[in-house]
């Protein structure tokens, strides 16, 4: 191969190399990148940003999105009240200088930015040919100006758009369409059904344009009502869970029949709501969104729906449910708070790639969850023996799945003015005489064998088994269906070190927990 050839080849190459890593951004590609995202909610909606309880964005927020691990990023923008009434509809020249900078500092880090029209109730009140002309030269003066813009940006065309009806919608969203296109020819566009836009509007809406490739369909969720928007009830029943999922079927069902991608925009649950009903929601959100291949946005206000404060720049626990949610996360992740020093965590092991398990705990607080003890792979239960009565315990699990951190959505339990039920004599404890009763054991310390005594006073199935202090299960003493009467086991610990150990005896709802002390 002479020199020529060769010199060839190489120009060909970086030129296909450079076509290659400059490719358009497709709608696939686009919700394959933003798979994790937030919105920057009250903030360039309300007429002067920082008036709705936030303070005004700064570029180290964005640094901040980053480093937390979310790719995208949706700002939603109320342009009405910086644009004038009258023809020609000019936009605030500050105000749109104001937008531009904040989708920079987002382009700057390589996060896909969604800008759109939202709390716009003047043409969603009134669809007259006045209010469209209006709205028209907004989305021509927003196309102008970000047309050369990396196809990192996307603009979505307008925001739940209730009341219009829709017909109108459908009219709209063409007509809108249409003009980003005379500026922005191949610039991703989302759009969605009427109403509020819920998943089944968005089945039912009209596409803008069959032949156009780059277009996303969005809709938003805070399902199951009320409980996601007012806070009343819990969420996490099977029940529950499978109404998820089944809304993300239609969505993903809808966008295989059309071949257009779909994300879910806005979701969340008021933090109201019950705590632990709360963090499973969003657990479940992000685990059926990954599943389905819907990139999703969490709405975040910092009012009623917070996840991050910009100043100082503090999140909470929900960003690492949003950021470390995947379909192999611990779920069903319970608590039980057994006596005055003992809470029972259960929970669903869904992979068995990983190290181990590990179980992170905070007293009083969700933040700032520490590594309470190590659990081995295939674990789904721990009893932490620790705990006291009058604190309000936080537990969550963690592992790693082919290097990635993998979490569990956090639980609290509530030890306040809780009673356990501790029973060191039969007659304290009466409540129990429908089910069993436990008389003791002896010796205590033991080497190595001990005496368990109970007595039965209604057929029930009862369960003894033994944990270590890290709440493993280590040996299983009773598991059946036993008879009315009185019945002792011995219990060998041999194959044990030394130690404190604790037997639990199950019996319907009813659970006790002892110390045994192992001395070799």
């Amino acid at each position: 191969m002479n020199k020529k050839v060769k010199t060839v080849i190489l120009i060909c190459f970086i030129v296909f190399t450079s076509l290659e890593i400059e490719a358009q951004l497709t709608p696939q590609t686009a919700v394959k990148g933003m798979m994790r995202g937030i919105n920057i909610g009250n903030t360039m909606e309300p007429p002067a940003e920082g008036t709705w309880g936030n303070a005004p964005v700064q570029e180290y927020a964005f640094d901040d999105y980053k480093n937390a691990g979310f790719t995208s990023i949706r700002i939603p923008i109320t342009w009405n009240g910086h644009t004038a009434t009258k023809m020609p509809y000019a936009i605030n020249k500050s105000f749109i200088d104001s937008i531009e900078q904040i989708v920079d500092w987002g382009l700057k880090r390589k996060l896909l930015i969604i800008i759109n029209a939202h709390h716009e109730s003047w043409i969603k009140n009134s669809y007259t040919a006045d209010n469209k002309a209006r709205f028209d030269s907004i989305w021509s003066q927003i196309s102008v100006r970000f047309k050369e813009k990396s196809d990192s940006l996307l603009f979505e065309i307008i925001n739940e758009p209730y009341p219009i009806s829709q017909t109108n919608n459908n009219d709209l969203n063409a007509r809108i369409l249409s003009i980003i296109r005379k500026t922005n020819p191949t610039r991703i566009v989302i759009f969605s059904g009427n109403q509020y836009s819920n998943s089944s509007e968005l089945l039912t809406a009209k596409i803008p344009d069959v032949n156009d490739k780059y277009l996303i369909g969005y809709y938003h969720s805070y399902d199951p009502y009320p409980f996601g928007l007012l806070g009343p009830g819990t969420y996490g029943s099977a029940s529950d869970i499978n109404t998820t999922k089944a809304k993300f079927d239609q969505v993903t069902n809808w966008s295989t029949k059309n071949n257009i991608p779909v994300i879910l925009g806005e979701f969340g649950a008021m933090k109201k709501c019950d705590y632990n009903s709360r963090m499973t929601y969003y657990a479940t959100i992000a685990d059926q969104a990954l599943k389905h291949g819907v990139a999703f946005f969490a709405w975040d206000d910092n009012g009623d729906f917070p996840i991050y404060s910009r100043t100082p720049g503090v999140w909470n626990e929900i960003k690492d449910i949003l950021i470390y949610t995947d379909v192999t996360s611990p779920n069903q992740f319970k608590s039980i708070f057994m006596d005055t020093t003992k809470v029972k965590l259960n929970w669903n092991n869904r992979t068995s790639v990983n190290d181990s398990i590990i179980v992170d705990r905070g007293i009083n607080s969700a933040t700032g969850l520490t590594q309470f003890a190590r659990l081995s792979p295939t674990a789904s239960q721990f009893i932490d023996s620790t705990v006291l009565r009058g604190s309000v315990y936080y537990y969550r699990l963690r592992t790693k799945n082919s290097n990635s951190n993998i979490y569990s959505y956090p639980i609290r339990t509530d030890t306040v003015g809780k009673k356990g039920v501790v029973i060191t004599e039969v007659k304290e404890a009466p409540t129990l005489k429908n089910s069993f009763m436990l008389y003791q054991n002896y010796p205590n310390p033991f080497n190595p064998t001990t005496t368990i005594n109970y007595s039965v006073s209604k057929q029930s199935f009862v369960t003894i088994k033994v944990y270590d202090v890290l709440g493993r299960d280590v040996a299983t003493l009773v598991n059946e269906n036993k008879q009315v009467g009185n019945y002792s086991i011995q219990y060998n610990a041999n194959k044990l070190s030394s130690g404190i150990y604790f037997y639990a005896m199950e019996s319907g709802s009813y659970t006790q927990t002892k110390k045994i002390l192992l001395l070799k």
